[in-house]
């Protein structure tokens, strides 16, 4: 195999990217383990007994990572609309309308689950503060408990949906690394 032929036998030049950059590398683990950790604060908080310690501990560690996701939302989103993503691997049509289909429906939900666990927290008559620094992040609505009530049940549906989406979205990478070789799993990670 010539020096310039990747493991398909494809012509791969010097210097072209081919993986994603560094930041957006960074912005995309990052979230993920922000998503996870919120996951497993949720699920903890129940095995904790109602107004203790430790499920209110569990609680504010998912309302934060919550919060962090969509704080880093914000640039990642950005970054990728600014710096756009490698070229797809070579593929169907079918598979890159998915993958992009797919990319975006995450952007989504890493918006959407967020904002709507601030919303929720604020209808049920809270707001967040920022531990040991008493800053509060303003309320974006007043108490409403019926309000309260139709978020969390949406919150919560699109928190199990999301479980799917991300499988399948961990499930495609797996499906092009192992089953037909190509560097799409391998775009998102450094040498």
């Amino acid at each position: 195999m010539n020096r310039l032929q990747g493991v398909s036998g494809a012509m791969e030049f010097p210097g072209t990217v081919r993986r994603y950059d560094g930041l957006a590398i960074f912005f995309h683990w990052a979230v993920f383990l922000l998503i996870a950790a919120a996951y497993a604060a949720i699920e903890l908080k129940g095995f904790a007994g109602k107004g203790s310690p430790a499920r209110s501990l569990a609680m504010a560690a998912h309302e934060w990572t919550g919060l962090l996701v969509l704080v880093l939302a914000v640039p990642r989103l950005l970054w990728r609309l600014v710096r756009g993503a490698p070229p797809a691997e070579p593929g169907s049509r079918w598979m890159h309308l998915a993958g992009e289909a797919m990319h975006w429906v995450l952007y989504l939900f890493i918006f959407a689950q967020p904002i709507l666990g601030l919303l929720t927290l604020n209808a049920g008559g809270h707001v967040l503060t920022l531990p040991g620094l008493g800053l509060q992040i303003p309320a974006w609505v007043g108490p409403d408990d019926a309000l309260k009530d139709q978020l969390e049940e949406i919150h919560e549906t699109l928190g199990n949906a999301f479980y799917l989406v991300i499988g399948l979205h961990a499930m495609a990478a797996l499906f092009h690394h192992y089953m037909l070789g190509d560097n799409t799993l391998r775009r998102m990670w450094r040498r």
